[in-house]
This record gives structure tokens, sequence and C-alpha cells, in this order.
């Protein structure tokens, strides 16, 4: 039997959350199936499913993965393929599940939060270090710790653009972090981020399409001043500002995603289609990851 985990979008937040601001994210309705097949050979896996399959003291299987979505699409792959292959130990469920795979997904990468691995985990909107919403847990490595809560909200209609290998996560972390060393303007920008995030949380639990969208295009902004946007992306986040709510890109940034709230949804599905990119009509969900 396979387990069933969904992708990820952030919202608000990103990068700005590396320095104890919130975020916003959500789990998106494209669910990938992971299935355990046992098998003598070895076959080469990543170093994510390794750290899985150790936790689990299995060797002797094939980690088969069925999902549309492509890999470096800054949707959270790595944390669903983690989350997908300890769904299949039933005491691993929850709190523990998400702090679990965070572990393995940190051994790996030697940094990055757990934004991604608790909001497939939760499932919903997921607010990291903030005051609104539905506690869920805290999780704490080194000097950090992060808060996480549910926020209550009605599903959004997006349509999510994939418009390229996005680049190393690490890259554009260094990247923003050369800018915060410079001076002051870099950090303003942050607190803005942090309260276009907070005005964010209100407007989702208000269900107010027209603010949300006006929030994410600001969010796109001030993200784009670290130059973590691509002359691609901007094309895509045009097509979104001028036919949708709004838009902006998700995740690291430097390619990957961009995800566009939709209202006309026709006229988004048209230009997308002139600019051959593939994309993803799909819209946010409530459930997390689970084993059926």
């Amino acid at each position: 039997m396979p387990s069933f985990v969904p992708h990820k979008v952030i919202f608000f937040g990103e990068h700005a959350v590396v320095y104890g601001y919130p975020s916003i994210s959500s789990t998106v309705d494209l669910f990938s199936k992971i299935y355990l097949i046992p098998n003598k050979f070895h076959y080469q896996q990543t170093p994510f499913v390794q750290g899985a399959l150790k936790f689990l003291n299995k060797e002797d299987v094939y980690v088969k993965v069925e999902s549309n979505v492509p890999s470096g699409s800054g949707l959270g792959t790595s944390s669903m393929v983690i989350i997908g292959i300890l769904l299949h130990n039933p005491e691993l469920r929850g709190e523990r599940l998400a702090k679990v795979a965070y572990e393995i997904e940190y051994s790996v990468q030697g940094l990055g939060s757990p934004i991604d691995t608790s909001t497939i985990v939760a499932g919903g909107f997921v607010m990291t270090n903030g005051n609104y919403g539905i506690p869920l847990w805290e999780i704490t490595k080194n000097d950090k710790k992060w808060k996480f809560t549910n926020l209550p909200g009605k599903n959004l209609d997006l349509i999510i653009v994939y418009v390229g290998n996005k680049g190393s996560t690490k890259e554009q972390v260094e990247k923003v972090r050369k800018f915060m060393n410079r001076g002051r303007f870099a950090r303003e920008i942050m607190e803005r981020i942090g309260e276009i995030t907070r005005e964010g949380a209100s407007a989702i639990v208000r269900n107010d399409l027209e603010k949300i969208g006006e929030l994410m295009k600001e969010n796109h902004k001030e993200l784009k001043i670290f130059g973590l946007s691509t002359p691609t992306m901007e094309k895509v986040i045009e097509i979104g500002n001028s036919y949708g709510y709004g838009a902006k890109l998700t995740g690291a940034g430097g390619g990957g995603s961009v995800i566009i709230l939709t209202e006309e949804r026709d006229k988004i599905r048209e230009k997308l289609n002139e600019l051959n990119l593939q994309f993803f009509e799909t819209s946010t969900t409530s459930v997390g990851a689970f084993f059926k």
C-alpha cells in the first residue's frame, strides 16, 4: 500500500523566516504516491531516501514515487519523499513524524528550516513564528526555534507554474545573507515582509482574495530586490498580476515555481500556453500526508 503525500507552497515570508519573521505555507491538492517495494537489489537512491530508509532500518526495498510534479519545482519534493517513506511506520504520525523528517532532511542538507516537513504533515494553512491560529508544535535546532500553528481558512484556487529547475537553496539563502550584512535597507525589507505575512494571515482567515493577491504582489517585489526572481518568472508574474488576484515566486527562488491566485482562469491558461510552460491547476487543501 502507498502513502499519499501533498506538495506545498509558501504564500508569504520565505527567506524572512530565516531571520525570525513569520511565514505562511499550505499544502496543495497535488498528491504523490510513495511505495516501498521489496527488492533484493540495492538501487542507487538519493541521500534523502537513504536517510529515511536507514531510520526505518529497511535496506532491501525499492522506493517508487508516482508524481506529476518535477523535482526542483520548489514545492517541497525532498520533504514529500522523506515523509512518504516514514509513513510506512505506523508509529510515525503528527508531531513525531514532522520532527523526524526534518532531522533527516537537515542531516543531508546541513541547513534549512522545518517549514516544508511540518506543513506537509499538518496539512492546510500553516503559520510559522506567528501569533495566529491553532497551536501545532515547536521544533528547535541549534539556537533556532520554530513555532507552528494551523490557520483556519477556505481553500484557495491556484495555478502553479513550473519555470525550470530552481537555483540551489543554499545559494539563494547565501545571496540574501550577503544583502542582510550590508546594512539597514535589507533589514527594513525583511521587516516589511514580516508585516505582509501578518496581514496575510488575517486576509486568509477572512477569505479576502483581493487583499491576499495584493500582499502576494508586494511580497514578490520585496523578494525581487534580493535577486531571487528570473526573467521567465517575471513573465509569469505579469500574467498572474494581470489576470489573477496576484502572483509571486514560492520557495527559495532562482527558478522553481510561481503561484497565481486565480481570477480569470481561462485567460491565464491561454497566456501560459503561449509561453509553453508546464503548470498545474489546483487549490490549497486541508489534508496532510497520510497512509491508506
